[in-house]
C-alpha cells in the first residue's frame, strides 16, 4: 500500500467545539531515532483537537 492508496475524510474543525484541528505523526517503534524514519507500518498521522477545554476530552 502506498500513500496514494490511503484516503481519509479529516475534518478541518473539531465537530464538538469548533476549534481548528491539528495533525501530528506518531512513531510506534520506540527504538527509532527521534526523527521521522517513515517506515511503513510504524507510523501514523492523526488529527486532534488542541483545545484543552473541549468537551470531547472530558473523562467518562
Amino acid at each position: 500500500m502506498s500513500d496514494q492508496d490511503v484516503t481519509a475524510e479529516v475534518p478541518e474543525t473539531c465537530p464538538i467545539c469548533g476549534t481548528e484541528m491539528q495533525t501530528a505523526t506518531i512513531d510506534f517503534d520506540e527504538t527509532n531515532e527521534p526523527r521521522a524514519e517513515l517506515n511503513p507500518g510504524e507510523m501514523a498521522q492523526v488529527a486532534f483537537c488542541p483545545n484543552p477545554d473541549c468537551p470531547g476530552k472530558r473523562e467518562a
